[in-house]
């Protein structure tokens, strides 16, 4: 068996699985995953005391 048709299998797995789920009534919607790249953050530099410790205080 090569790469593609294995890929294809697995494709055609998924296909009836989700049908049959949505034939069932289980779910009302297959949503497609989004593949987009999660943004890059950056730390900030807070100046004072830890933020954690402003949220306790602020909190009481």
């Amino acid at each position: 068996m090569n790469v593609k048709s294995s890929e294809q299998q697995k494709t055609v797995q998924k296909t009836k699985f989700y049908q049959a789920l949505l034939e069932s009534g289980l779910v009302k919607q297959i949503k497609n995953p989004t593949y987009d790249e999660p943004t890059k953050r950056k730390l900030l530099e807070v100046q004072g005391k830890p933020v954690s410790e402003t949220i306790i205080e602020e909190r009481r």
